[in-house]
């Protein structure tokens, strides 16, 4: 059946009805594949569709429309991105910036197209070792994170559960010559009755017996590697005698 002829009957037969009923009720979970299979099985059951011709979700995404469903991000509250800000463009450029051109020299790059031939550079010694590039991230997932999206009707949210529920952190490097170093990988089911939370101290010692092992195994000697990792607090640590205000 043409999607814009179903679109005409439903307007004029079911929607107002029995559809708009339906489409306050089913979770953002469920939307538009929900919709379009509600649509084939019990909106218009006499109508005998093949699988290859069913209702697509292209007509389910206007039906939304058409009913007053949005689909838009959840939103909690204000956010600013603060990369512009005059501070931070002061420290890049006065710090960061001429940080990096330091050890700019040291760097291996590769010949743009050609991943295999690497750029023949002129020491400024002969006794320092070659820098490869390596970034340090880390992320959380928890049980009940969802895409951040859905279709919202006429302005009214999801009620989501209050608490996040159990979560995994996970923290990696990605290597500018090799990729990911699976080798260093770092997993932690943080929570108070899991393995606790992430630390600086984790972190240094994923640093010690996994991250600098897994670049050794990886490049061998005459390379050392330049880490960089992102202004957190798990990043932070302090010596064991350190005398804290808290």
């Amino acid at each position: 059946m043409n999607p814009l002829k179903l679109i005409e009957f439903s307007k004029e037969k079911m929607v107002p009805a029995a559809a708009k009923q339906y489409l306050e009720q089913i979770t953002n979970v469920e939307m538009p594949q929900g919709l379009k299979k509600y649509m084939e099985l019990e909106l218009f059951p006499c109508i005998q569709l093949k699988p290859s011709k069913g209702v697509s979700l292209a007509t389910a995404h206007c039906l939304l429309r058409q009913e007053g469903f949005h689909f838009q991000e959840y939103k909690k509250s204000l956010y600013y991105d603060g990369h512009e800000q005059p501070d931070v463009i002061s420290d890049q450029q006065t710090h960061f910036l001429p940080e990096m051109e330091k050890y700019k020299c040291r760097l291996v790059e590769y010949v743009v197209g050609d991943v295999g031939n690497k750029m023949l550079k002129s020491p400024s010694n002969y006794v320092e070792n070659c820098l490869v590039l390596c970034a340090h991230d880390k992320m959380t997932a928890q049980a009940n994170d969802d895409m951040g999206r859905g279709w919202i009707f006429d302005g009214e949210q999801w009620l989501h559960k209050k608490g996040v529920g159990h979560g995994v952190h996970q923290s990696d490097v990605i290597c500018l010559t090799v990729g990911w170093l699976w080798e260093a990988s770092q997993t932690l089911e943080y929570g108070k009755n899991y393995e606790g939370y992430w630390t600086g101290e984790l972190f240094v010692k994923q640093l010690k017996e996994k991250i600098i092992p897994a670049f050794k195994h990886a490049h061998g000697p005459g390379y050392q590697m330049l880490l960089m990792v992102d202004n957190s607090q798990g990043h932070s640590a302090y010596a064991k005698d350190a005398l804290l205000t808290s």
